[in-house]
């Protein structure tokens, strides 16, 4: 005997999280049952799932088109609660998911009696036209359709305003960077969101001080890796089943990479400065960031600059240099002096080489000529030769008073003594990490000599060298990390070398972000052409003394040949 009862589907939906967690799924299963129930169908499937409904691109939906178009027992219904659970895109997408299931000889029923069977006016006369067949309902369906489309506006309005002011505001949204941790707090009356910094914050400041302090991005990386640092691991989840899904894995938990870090570099939150794609402006948040704007902008280097302005609005450039107001230049080591500044418009000048009739080129370093911009002014040029000649005699020019070095090696022996407490923290941190790798090694050791699988024990050997190489790799940044006197003794030795030789060592430096940082030892500000040729340039004391060594010493760095020499 064959079951000749019409067959249906079920479909459940909401829209979050918090209505997945109440009844909702389990009153539209119910409802739907009843329907079904009542009508003498055969129910094939009842799906449960969380899902939007204001879109058009419904994933969930193409899968109950799939799941009906693959089963061997062909569907007569789908069954909804209502056409506000079938969608809330409006009456054009209602009657595009109708057609969709029509077109597979599917029938969309609602408990409540919204949508009515199709009719056919010329049924009479037993003929039909593709105009004779109309819906009873399809003025209902239309007013119903619109109606969950509004509501769903509505509510998506109040949700979504709430959300902008808080973050207007500069309250937190989502879930905390890394670092930091969601704190819920009561502003007039109302429940806002701030962060506060967890048990990684740590790692965060010292990430962005030592590249605010000109650190190299891999010796930053493996210097919190000794630290112990791993991303933060995040379970990925089975959603087959949108009810009920399940962790089939977990990840995170590795070594700090160099693109992680620049992206965390990145984030202005940890300055505490909110700055959303959708939002006008950026705003101030209502929490300390991990680390202060200065550093931040340090350790940005201009890629990504916060400016704060006197009425208290800050604003976010990009490319920003703060050695002039123009983009950030390429490297090019065959023009070492472009960080010099145009004596006209104080933009970096620019170095290129220009052919002439015969072909000779003729190198040269330049600016203006431009119309518009900062370069807006009579094109200066000048010879690649000349130009640096100047520069150079310039800085070989460069004299320091005897007894500098000795008042400097004080001055970093002071400074070790107020910083030996964070030396030895840090140090203490990336030995706790290296006992940690070292215990975890010594269990992958011993698991070695008891597996009996030859793939198991090359998976271990292999886990084994990765430690290994986790261990050597923490120690040796353990060492760098451990400055003492000897070494302050050493930078000594490295300071005289560079305070007498200035003009080679800035010249073979290749990086020019590395010539700008090592000129402003030298200068309070990058100085000029015309500054460089006069004699003029404002100097710096290049390491600062204590104030008693800048008192009884008086300045410690001269021009020869143009001050006098004198012991005070």
């Amino acid at each position: 005997m064959t079951n000749d009862r019409p067959t249906c589907v079920i479909d459940c939906r909401v829209s979050d999280k918090q209505q997945l967690q109440g009844n909702g799924l389990d009153d539209q299963t119910k409802v739907g049952i009843r329907v079904a129930n009542n009508r003498d169908w055969e129910i094939l499937k009842v799906f449960r799932k969380q899902h939007s409904a204001t879109t058009t691109e419904r994933d969930d939906f193409d899968e109950v088109l799939a799941w009906i178009r693959a089963s061997k027992k062909p569907v007569n219904f789908y069954v909804c609660k209502s056409i506000d659970r079938f969608t809330r895109g409006g009456y054009e997408e209602h009657m595009r998911m109708k057609k969709k299931l029509k077109e597979i000889g599917v029938t969309v029923v609602d408990s409540q009696g919204i949508i009515q069977d199709e009719k056919n006016t010329l049924e009479h006369l037993g003929i039909e036209f593709p105009w004779s067949r109309y819906s009873p309902g399809e003025v209902g369906e239309m007013v119903v359709a619109y109606q969950a489309k509004a509501e769903a506006r509505e509510i998506l309005t109040r949700l979504i305003s709430g959300s902008v002011h808080a973050r207007r505001n500069g309250y937190a949204l989502r879930r905390a960077p890394d670092g930091m941790r969601n704190e819920e707090v009561f502003v007039d009356g109302r429940k806002r969101v701030i962060r506060l910094p967890n048990d990684r914050a740590h790692y965060f400041r010292k990430m962005f001080e030592m590249r605010a302090d000109g650190r190299d991005d891999q010796e930053i990386v493996d210097t919190l890796n000794a630290m112990g640092f791993k991303t933060i691991e995040n379970k990925h989840w089975d959603r087959s089943d949108r009810e009920y899904p399940r962790v089939i894995g977990v990840r995170g938990g590795n070594a700090l990479t160099v693109k992680q870090m620049q992206r965390y570099i990145g984030q202005t939150e940890y300055a505490g400065v909110i700055h959303e794609k959708w939002a006008e402006v950026p705003v101030r948040a209502q929490y300390e960031g991990l680390v202060s704007i200065d550093i931040f902008n340090k350790a940005n280097r201009g890629k990504k600059y916060i400016q704060e302005n006197p009425d208290g609005e800050v604003k976010i450039i990009f490319n920003y240099s703060p050695w002039a107001k123009m983009k950030r230049m390429k490297d090019n080591p065959g023009y070492p002096w472009k960080c010099i500044l145009c004596s006209l418009c104080r933009s970096e000048m620019l170095g290129s080489a220009s052919r002439g009739k015969s072909g000779k080129t003729y190198p040269a370093y330049h600016c203006g000529g431009h119309k518009t911009g900062n370069r807006a002014h009579k094109g200066i040029r000048i010879p690649k030769d000349e130009f640096e000649k100047t520069v150079n005699d310039y800085l070989t020019g460069l004299k320091f008073e005897d007894g500098f070095l000795a008042g400097l090696e004080l001055h970093l022996v002071d400074k070790y003594r107020s910083r030996e407490q964070e030396i030895l923290l840090q140090s203490s941190v990336i030995s706790r990490s290296v006992s940690d790798l070292k215990a975890e090694l010594a269990q992958k050791v011993e698991a070695f000599g008891l597996a009996k699988s030859e793939i198991m024990r090359r998976h271990l050997e292999g886990e084994a060298e990765d430690l290994e190489a986790q261990i050597e790799k923490a120690e040796s940044v353990r060492t760098r990390v451990e400055v003492n006197e000897r070494s302050i003794r050493a930078f000594r030795r490295h300071a005289k070398h560079l305070m007498e030789h200035p003009a080679e060592i800035l010249a073979n430096t290749k990086s020019l972000h590395d010539r700008r940082r090592l000129f402003g030892l030298f200068f309070e500000e990058i100085p000029t052409y015309d500054e460089i040729v006069n004699g003029t340039p404002k100097l710096s004391c290049i390491f600062k003394l204590s104030e008693e060594y800048k008192r009884t010493h008086g300045h410690f760095v001269t021009l020869r040949g143009i001050e006098p020499r004198f012991t005070p």
